[in-house]
């Protein structure tokens, strides 16, 4: 019995477990494929057919006046490449397609990531970081903020991976901390001398064990309590709210909003920043690199090969050049600058 898109569009999202908005948004690829009148089987879908119907959503766009149809095409198309390349995953379909390259298109965000500069001064400035309200942690809270830069420049990680702020988050608990040479995950053959840290994508619910490198080993060791409770996170002081004291650092370290090149609003940062951050610069250090660390859910024939790739994301991540705020824990210049060794002094609460 032919198997119509819809079908395996609603199979590949039970298997992901995807976030709302992402639903809304593979629904709207399938509203657009009903009005171009897509009632091939997937068996039968071939590269025309594909072609065809990106260029009918291009096309579509523009006769809206919309402001980007490049963008929106190339939408519907990764959508797609993400579905079939599950369905091959899952036999389904005998072979992978060739699909049509992308439509030039402008990216409305503009530059949406943090220069190492920025990095910097966003690290000096948890010193700065007053004290919240009923704060009763060992360390001051910038120390933790420190660390949590740090993790995400160094693997990307969800916010909700670093700060539970809603009931379904796993964050990273003391216990998937292991100080050991030897991944817990014996299928990893590498070994690091730092260590390993384990979590799962908040979207996808892979899990990873990834290596920790020099300057992560020790801002982990720099929040660790004199007797770690397993189940305790390890990152505390996002608050329930983690974005807006994002924002507040961001005004500590005299980075100002983001424009939008289309229509010159000002956008506030969040926290996604460092992920797209992560990317950048990983992509520079090792190209396509990012594609593993991060995690990305588009990649299902990147997983199918994941052995070849485990190894790159262990060269990039232990390689890795850091900003050279990062670098001052390592060198023994806590709580200073390391060019002029002026010392930092903690915000009072």
């Amino acid at each position: 019995m032919p198997t119509t898109l819809e079908t395996v569009v609603a199979r590949y999202l039970r298997s992901r477990n995807p976030a709302q908005r992402t639903r809304e948004e593979y629904s709207t690829t399938l509203r657009k494929w009903a009005r171009w009148g897509g009632g091939v089987p997937i068996e039968e879908l071939g590269r025309k057919e594909i072609r065809d119907f990106v260029d009918w959503v291009y096309d579509d766009a523009a006769d809206r006046q919309g402001v980007n149809p490049g963008r929106t095409a190339n939408k519907v198309r990764s959508h797609l490449l993400a579905v079939m390349s599950w369905a091959w995953e899952q036999d389904i379909v005998d072979a992978l397609l060739r699909f049509p390259k992308v439509k030039p298109h402008r990216d409305v965000a503009g530059r949406h990531y943090l220069t190492k500069a920025e990095l910097n001064s966003l690290y000096f400035a948890t010193h700065k970081m007053k004290r919240p309200r009923a704060w009763s942690q060992p360390f001051p809270v910038g120390r933790y903020w420190r660390s949590a830069l740090v993790v995400f420049f160094n693997y990307g990680l969800d916010t909700g991976t670093v700060w539970r702020t809603e009931s379904f988050h796993e964050p990273i608990l003391w216990r998937h901390v292991s100080w050991h040479r030897q991944s817990p995950d014996r299928e990893v053959k590498e070994q690091s001398p730092w260590g390993w840290l384990f979590y799962r994508r908040l979207k996808t619910s892979k899990a990873f064990h990834r290596p920790m490198n020099r300057t992560v080993h020790m801002h982990i060791k720099s929040i660790m309590p004199e007797n770690p409770d397993p189940d305790a996170p390890v990152f505390v002081g996002g608050g329930t709210r983690p974005n807006n004291r994002f924002r507040t650092l961001c005004d500590l370290a005299g980075i100002g909003p983001k424009t939008n090149v289309e229509t010159g609003e000002e956008q506030p940062s969040v926290l996604k920043d460092l992920r797209k951050t992560c990317a950048t610069y990983y992509d520079e250090h090792v190209p396509e690199s990012s594609v593993e660390i991060l995690g990305h859910s588009a990649g299902g024939v990147t997983y199918r090969h994941y052995a070849h790739r485990a190894p790159l994301a262990f060269k990039a991540i232990m390689t890795l050049r850091q900003p050279s705020a990062f670098t001052a824990l390592a060198k023994g210049f806590d709580g200073q600058c390391p060019c002029c060794r002026r010392r930092f002094t903690e915000a009072a609460g």
